[in-house]
């Protein structure tokens, strides 16, 4: 397929990046060129440059990783600590977490997190996602009355009741919950499985972002106050729940993905209970800056 970037090497850079930003573990030269598709001398190159930066740092064992300098760039408006507070969250449930900021339009991935039984899959840190029903959904009850009313109506026709009574149940509860699609969980397992083995790693950026599109949809239904509280095996996506700033306004979200085919009540109440604990952390640690 030919490349449609406007600006094929800049575009190299950037997936490079975002490669090791993800990256549970440093990656060599052979190692990036490999899965990005590009000549191990381009890899070099780059890897040189941004070496030189401070943006990257090679291991005795010449493999790559994010160096200080874009580190602190990509964190310099989260407080220490942060990390700190998705890492017990990842290790008290074996989930992946991330940390978003929601922004009228979009939602920005700040921090990801992989858990050591789950990776969240395929979403590096920048990656962005239109605030769309239901993306947002944990932060909207808090939000202003214009934001929710364009929320609102940018969802589909079928999901419009289902928006509005999303909102009272977050509000409610502090947390909004997401299950697949009826009879979908094999499928997400699948998907699931493929973006963790391969996730930021696919060749394709195109390829990702249709998987993550097509995992977002299968993975999105907002569960109702009803089955949240009934005490039958039910599968479970991910959570949600706000984060407040200095202001007092809901400006991140932080989120937990277990996806699972199935979970008992008590399980489902554990992830809600530790995604809340870490929200409430997150909002402290945002407010003692």
């Amino acid at each position: 397929m030919p490349d449609r970037s406007p600006s094929p090497p800049t575009r190299r850079v950037v997936e490079v990046i975002s490669l090791l930003t993800a990256a549970p573990e440093p990656i060599s030269v052979a190692g990036i060129a490999d899965r990005l598709d590009i000549a191990r001398a381009t890899a070099t190159a780059i890897l040189a440059e941004l070496d030189s930066a401070g943006w990257v740092v090679r291991d005795p064992n010449r493999g790559y990783a994010i160096g200080p300098t874009l580190a602190s760039l990509g964190n310099s408006a989260l407080p220490q600590g942060v990390g700190d507070i998705l890492t017990a969250l990842t290790t008290r449930t074996g989930c992946g977490a991330t940390l978003s900021r929601i922004e009228p339009d979009r939602l920005t991935v700040l921090d990801v997190r992989h858990g050591p039984d789950r990776v969240v899959p395929g979403i590096p840190v920048g990656h962005r996602i239109p605030l769309r029903f239901p993306a947002g959904a944990s932060v909207m009850p808090w939000r202003a009355a214009t934001e929710q009313n364009t929320w609102l109506a940018a969802a589909p026709d079928s999901d419009r009741r289902t928006a509005s009574t999303l909102l009272a149940l977050v509000r409610e509860r502090g947390v909004a919950v997401f299950r697949p699609l009826a009879d979908d969980a094999g499928m997400v397992d699948l998907l699931a499985d493929l973006l963790g083995a391969m996730g930021p790693e696919l060749r394709q950026p195109h390829l990702r972002t249709r998987v993550l599109r097509q995992l977002a949809a299968l993975t999105s239904r907002p569960y109702t106050k009803t089955e949240l509280d009934s005490d039958t095996t039910l599968p479970l996506s991910y959570l949600a729940a706000p984060v407040f700033d200095t202001a007092g306004s809901a400006a991140y979200e932080v989120q937990l993905g277990p996806l699972r085919a199935t979970t008992t009540k008590p399980e489902r109440d554990e992830y809600i209970a530790a995604t809340l604990d870490a929200a409430r952390s997150l909002t402290a640690t945002m407010n003692s800056r």
